[in-house]
């Protein structure tokens, strides 16, 4: 006799610790191919690589000025295992270093930060990290030195001691006042949107002359940037936009810029960073290469998705022997899933399934104790499925006891968690089981020799749901 169950496919995602169910219906085998992608760790390099596109901000650019936040931003040139990254700071920096905004969330794990001098040392549990990342690290609680001038920061990712890549930044100039209600919006948050117009707007402090204005973008902005609106006029004359790495230079012909002038800057053709998370932006009007005024925005969100990829369907065959018998679903499409997170959240995020009474016309399969999930095809040990990244990912952390007995319901089943990630784990795309893994997903199904002979039909809904 045959126990099918088959998915009917309800794809909900859902963010912020709302669920993302699929619900499985039951005729159709789905016969799809599989595939699935063994990456192994990858061993510190033996020599140090140069950091793409180092920079850094302050949030506050005037000498002396207590409570400042520091922004340093890169993208990673090596694979490496890194528990640390050293940024130098200008002679004179002084105040109570914290840890603030540190993108992405595998970095973020343990963060703690300590100054010795001109430099700062932001430690975390160790993590892999592959080369193309893209990392913010803010630090709060800073005071500039009191010396006005331009200063460099020299950065590196370290390994156990060892430095792995390492750059200098472009400098930023301590000098001038604090812009007034400094903001910056975007046309698109989708991360990786192309064509997104970027419109920068504050109030200007200092009475100067003026030949352009400065703002951070966020890590990994491409695209060809050309000028909008711009307001007011003054500015207007002239105007050309330039970027080099994660800094815009909007210049214009010298124009003298009262105190208390409301600036808006709008910049047409940029791309989104592919990388979710919420950005800040520091602005800095310039005079002749000197920061007259400076400033850091409130932080704009680039939401991300969390998905979840099953089978559509589940079958299972038992013949009638009189035997209490564990039934295995042997078609390989169904012994893998995929989890995509690149919600930008680092929360985690949780499987679960439910499953209503299996039924055969007037007869039915006990409640409990009816399905069991684990990580074989061959046997109900307690072993997890195998996870693998598909391209760049973090793996997760599962802390799920295997297998999981999964019982059924005429109505509202209870859900039952199959494989968790932990905060700051199971970021990107991850394959869980396949037919080609180590520990393939096994769905189990247990037959009592009792049950009449027939085809059994229920409906499993899987949900993937954000935060542990």
């Amino acid at each position: 006799m045959r126990y099918p169950a088959r998915p009917a496919p309800t794809h909900r995602n859902r963010r912020n610790s709302a669920a993302l169910p699929r619900r499985l219906a039951v005729t159709v085998v789905l016969a799809m191919a599989s595939t699935t992608v063994l990456v192994t760790g990858t061993a510190t390099p033996a020599f140090a690589g140069s950091l793409v596109s180092p920079g850094w901000a302050v949030s506050q650019t005037a000498p002396g000025t207590l409570g400042v936040d520091y922004s340093y931003t890169f993208t990673t040139a090596s694979s490496s295992e890194l528990d640390s990254v050293t940024m130098t700071v200008p002679a004179g920096t002084t105040g109570s270093p914290a840890v603030g905004t540190v993108r992405p969330a595998p970095l973020a794990g343990g963060g703690a930060v300590s100054r010795s001098g001109g430099t700062l040392t932001y430690s975390f549990s160790p993590a892999m990290v592959a080369a193309g990342t893209t990392v913010s690290i803010e630090i709060t609680g800073l005071a500039n030195t009191s010396a006005a001038g331009s200063y460099t920061s020299a950065i590196a990712t370290v390994d156990a001691g060892t430095p792995v890549d390492s750059g200098l930044t472009p400098p930023v100039s301590l000098s001038g006042a604090a812009l007034v209600s400094p903001r910056w919006a975007v046309s698109d948050t989708a991360p990786g949107a192309t064509g997104v117009d970027y419109t920068y707007t504050f109030t200007t402090a200092s009475s100067s002359e003026l030949d352009s204005v400065t703002m951070t973008v966020p890590a990994g902005t491409s695209g060809s940037p050309a000028v909008g609106t711009v307001r007011p006029a003054p500015l207007a004359g002239g105007g050309a936009v330039s970027r080099s790495g994660g800094t815009l230079t909007y210049s214009f012909s010298p124009a003298m810029v009262a105190a208390g002038t409301t600036v808006s800057i709008e910049i047409t053709g940029l791309a989104n960073t592919s990388a979710a998370g919420s950005y800040t932006s520091a602005i800095a009007t310039v005079d002749a290469g000197t920061p007259v005024d400076s400033g850091i925005t409130p932080a704009v969100s680039f939401p991300g998705t969390l998905t979840l990829a099953s089978p559509s369907s589940l079958a299972w065959t038992a013949q009638e022997n009189g035997l209490n018998q564990s039934t295995v679903d042997d078609v390989p499409a169904d012994q893998q899933l995929t989890v995509s997170d690149s919600s930008g959240t680092g929360s985690g995020w949780e499987v679960t399934v439910s499953a209503t009474t299996f039924s055969s016309g007037s007869h039915t399969l006990p409640d409990t104790g009816r399905l069991e999930f684990n990580g074989s095809t061959s046997s109900l040990i307690g072993a997890a499925p195998s996870a693998a990244c598909v391209g760049s990912c973090v793996l997760p952390v599962d802390a799920t006891a295997y297998p999981v007995v999964i019982d059924t319901a005429a109505s509202s089943p209870d859900a039952f968690t199959i494989y968790d990630a932990s905060a700051g784990a199971g970021t990107g795309v991850v394959a869980l089981g396949g037919p080609g893994a180590a520990h393939p997903i096994g769905w189990w199904i247990q037959v009592p020799a009792s049950a009449y002979a027939g085809s059994y039909t229920s409906t499993l809904t899987l949900t993937l749901v954000s935060g542990p």
